[in-house]
């Protein structure tokens, strides 16, 4: 006790005291800290014990992408009304204005008209004429004599057509729109102004006659077809 006492001194007490009173005040804050003691913005992400942040706890639009754990969030968490529209399904969407999508394949001889399309609107058309011969009824275009595709306006309502090979037209009942000499690369389109249509689109036609088959297939030895001109291809209709 009287070793003790000597070192007893008014520092060292004073010092005892303030270390006693320091670790009582850690342990009774750590007992008593909740999110309201907490400074703004000071409390770093690995301090917070898994799975006790609810999720009205993060403030709207600061949690990244990254952040998220992969296939963490199922459809059962998006409001899918919420959602925009996905890339390119307004075309999607317009295809639900074809009614139908007709395919054609017919042959014709010389100076000969077959039907191959037919709607209440509108009728697709071939018309043979290899020998340049034989004039397209109620067209309008410069190649007035060559085998040709046509879509004809067959409805009461008028119609606005454009062709890759004849300029735009308004088409009343019964005139037509050629296109495709031969070439499959031409297509046309047609819609009545009480908004029914027919399309024959490039590359999705054919157009062949006997006199030009030849110039076109160097090398080839026969003409395919059983008739002078052969018309096929499909056509949109809505």
């Amino acid at each position: 006790m009287g070793k003790i006492r000597r070192h007893l001194t008014f520092a060292n007490v004073v010092a005892c005291l303030a270390l006693f009173f320091a670790l009582g005040g850690t342990v009774y804050a750590g007992s008593k800290i909740n999110g309201k003691t907490i400074k703004k913005n000071t409390l770093p992400g690995n301090r917070i014990k898994k799975n006790t942040l609810p999720g009205n706890k993060i403030k709207k639009k600061t949690l990244a992408a990254n952040k998220i754990k992969k296939n963490a969030i199922t459809g059962a968490q998006i409001n899918e009304s919420k959602l925009g529209q996905v890339p390119n399904a307004a075309n999607a969407a317009n295809a639900a204005n074809v009614d139908s999508v007709k395919t054609f394949s017919a042959g014709a001889n010389d100076n000969q008209i077959v039907s191959l399309v037919k709607t209440a609107n509108f009728e697709l058309v071939g018309i043979c004429d290899p020998n340049g011969d034989f004039p397209r009824p109620g067209t309008q275009g410069e190649h007035a004599n060559e085998s040709a595709l046509v879509i004809y306006n067959r409805g009461s309502a008028p119609a606005l057509a454009t062709s890759d090979d004849e300029d735009d037209y308004s088409l009343a009942t019964n005139e037509g729109i050629g296109f495709n000499f031969r070439d499959p690369e031409d297509g046309a389109e047609a819609m009545s102004t009480d908004g029914h249509f027919m399309a024959v689109p490039s590359y999705g036609n054919l157009v062949a006659d006997k006199s030009t088959f030849f110039e076109n297939h160097p090398g080839t030895d026969s003409y395919p077809f059983s008739t002078d001109c052969h018309f096929a291809g499909v056509a949109l209709v809505g």
